[in-house]
């Protein structure tokens, strides 16, 4: 092995000493590279926040192909996840505050969003942190869409109306919308966060959605009056 004088960085001996010399540039990179990420102050968070990116994932992918005892199963291991996902994402939070894409790439601050949206278990810490949220959208480091569907999420898990839509319940294996304030102008508000028509998120679902008509309203006054 043989150690770089500007890094102290130890290489294999597998690194031939001739393929070094015929490619100085990949001297520079293995020299370089310890220095880039000593620089790099989220480096480390980066890795992180993407390992819980794939943890949040990798059930809610492979639910769908279990069926019975082994749903189930999934479904446990998903909740005990996503537990202990909430753990480690509250606790950068709150030391760090909302890491945009500028500083830790676009998979790990999705990771950020993720991990409170599926923190149904403890609806409480989801609207706590809904304001840091909005503050990050805000500051350019959130997505406005995924913003309104923590919106929603906090609605419903708290009994409420959701605003935009986008959150789905099940019927005996039947697909609808949760309660929707003012659903007859759903699909403007979903415009304006970069959503989707409705009837068109329906669709991922298999089923379909008709706008409300808004009802207009008579006055009826007594017979014989003008």
């Amino acid at each position: 092995m043989w150690t770089s004088r500007v890094t102290g960085t130890i290489f294999e001996r597998s690194t031939s000493p001739a393929i070094m010399h015929r490619h100085p540039i990949l001297i520079l990179l293995f020299a370089l590279a310890p220095l880039v990420r000593a620089q790099d102050p989220y480096a480390a968070l980066r890795d992180e926040l993407e390992r819980i990116h794939v943890l949040d994932q990798n059930d809610r992918h492979n639910i769908s192909g279990y069926i019975g005892v082994q749903k189930d199963s999934v479904g446990v291991h998903m909740a005990q996840q996503d537990s202990i996902n909430l753990v480690r994402v509250l606790e950068v939070l709150d030391s760090v505050g909302w890491l945009g894409p500028a500083e830790v790439g676009d998979k790990a601050s999705q990771a950020l969003f993720l991990v409170l949206q599926h923190a149904d278990a403890k609806p409480e810490v989801q609207e706590a942190y809904l304001p840091m949220m909005r503050e990050a959208v805000a500051e350019g480091k959130a997505r406005v869409h995924e913003l309104a569907m923590l919106e929603d999420r906090v609605a419903v898990n708290h009994g409420r109306p959701q605003i935009y839509g986008s959150q789905v319940m099940w019927n005996n294996g039947t697909p609808a919308f949760r309660p929707i304030a003012d659903e007859e102008h759903v699909n403007e508000r979903r415009a304006t966060v970069g959503l989707e028509p409705l009837e068109k998120y329906a669709e991922r679902f298999g089923f379909h959605w008709v706008q409300p008509v808004q009802q207009e309203r008579i006055l009826l006054t007594p017979a014989g009056k003008n």
